[in-house]
């Protein structure tokens, strides 16, 4: 059974494990991760989904007035490709819809083709290249999720 809730300092051991396996070089420290966690309820909400007592992945977001940017998302290797990251991206709209926010921006490496996949099935829409993003030669796209108020329906 696996179960969502709201990430803390008790998680950093394994996000930073699962965090330098898929990232390597471009991983997020410790201070990175302990400094958003300082702000969550103000202009953060992260998220971390376990199953049998381990995390199998994670989400951050940083919203601000009516926009949020997803900062980090990881599936482990092993559960990916079995809908975890649609999950997550899908719980984090309804939080942010929830919230009064009207875009939401990410980014993801440009050779990533499922999450990409994945992104543009959720609605999301390429914006730009930000070239050398997550280092020299690794490009993200940049996308936008404009999600729609209940009050424009």
């Amino acid at each position: 059974m696996n179960s969502l809730r709201e990430m803390t300092q008790l998680d950093l051991e394994q996000v930073l494990q699962i965090e330098e396996h898929l990232f390597g070089q471009t991983a997020w420290s410790r201070k990175m991760y302990e400094d958003e966690l300082s702000r969550l309820g103000q202009s953060r909400w992260y998220q971390v989904l376990e199953s049998n007592s381990q995390i199998i992945g994670y989400i951050g977001v940083a919203y601000v007035g009516e926009n949020a940017d997803i900062q980090t998302i990881a599936i482990t290797t092993e559960s990916q490709r079995k809908g975890y990251g649609e999950q997550l991206i899908i719980t984090a709209l309804n939080f942010l819809s929830k919230h009064g926010i009207k875009k939401v921006f990410l980014e993801v490496e440009v050779n990533n083709s499922p999450a990409i996949s994945m992104y543009q099935k959720l609605g999301f829409q390429n914006l730009t290249i930000r070239l050398n993003y997550y280092g020299p030669g690794k490009n993200a796209q940049t996308m936008v999720l404009d999600l729609k108020d209940d009050a424009d329906e």
